[in-house]
């Protein structure tokens, strides 16, 4: 049973270049090139960032307050999508929003080194970097109050128990033999099967003798018995 439920944990790692599982419901925020599944956003922004810093290195600006300024409003001007990201779940939006964010990123960094080394660009230093990160926590908690979790609520289970991990959890089935907790969990996604290709989609039609994943409706409480009264007390004779 511990072993089962150690080898049940491991398949909630997150695979290191997707970032999230990987699953249907995520299509959104993956790219699946040649079959290999990779966050979308990091695989659209670190592009974005090394653009931007090859572009400094070509254009090579002038040290000094007039290219802190201009970066620096560049660079406020490429975060501007990201905030628009949580309403706009569509890879036609969000890869050139996060290459878009990594040139701000870039442009930044740029700002950064072009500022006076002097008391006022160290104080410059500080505002832009203190703006960034400011910026950074107000999108952050944008997306955690907007975008939407594909594993709430899914009707396909909680992953990583769910149906996307049955052929997972049947292998290891298959190579232990009987166990309570598999056989349990086998018995409970196979209605459940196959898991959905992508986000938004109807969760199957279940069959005739077939209940879905957590939904078995649960016995109504029942009233706790009363006592019966005492008996009549018989007069004495």
């Amino acid at each position: 049973m511990n072993r089962s439920i150690s080898d049940l944990s491991a398949l909630g790692r997150l695979p290191a270049l997707a970032h999230h599982p990987t699953c249907g419901r995520h299509d959104h925020h993956l790219l699946r090139p040649f079959g290999l599944a990779l966050c979308l956003g990091c695989t659209s922004m670190y592009p974005g960032i090394a653009a931007a810093l090859g572009g400094l290195l070509l254009a090579a600006p002038d040290q000094g307050f007039r290219s802190v300024i201009t970066l620096g409003v560049v660079s406020l001007l490429c975060a501007g999508p990201t905030f628009a990201q949580p309403f706009v779940q569509k890879r036609w939006f969000k890869v050139p929003a996060r290459f878009t964010l990594g040139v701000g990123i870039g442009l930044l960094l740029g700002a950064v080194w072009c500022a006076p080394f002097s008391v006022l660009g160290w104080a410059a230093r500080v505002v832009m970097v203190a703006a960034a990160i400011g910026l950074a926590a107000t999108a952050l908690t944008l997306r955690q109050r907007h975008a939407k979790d594909p594993c709430l609520q899914c009707p396909w289970g909680s992953y990583p128990l769910c149906a996307y991990n049955l052929p997972a959890i049947q292998r290891m089935r298959d190579a232990r033999g009987p166990d309570p907790l598999l056989d349990g969990l086998i018995a409970e996604l196979s209605p459940l099967a196959p898991y959905p290709p992508r986000f938004g989609a109807a969760p199957p039609v279940r069959r005739p003798g077939q209940v879905a994943f957590a939904t078995v409706p649960l016995a109504p409480p029942q009233a706790p018995p009363t006592a019966s009264p005492p008996p009549p007390a018989t007069p004495p004779g």
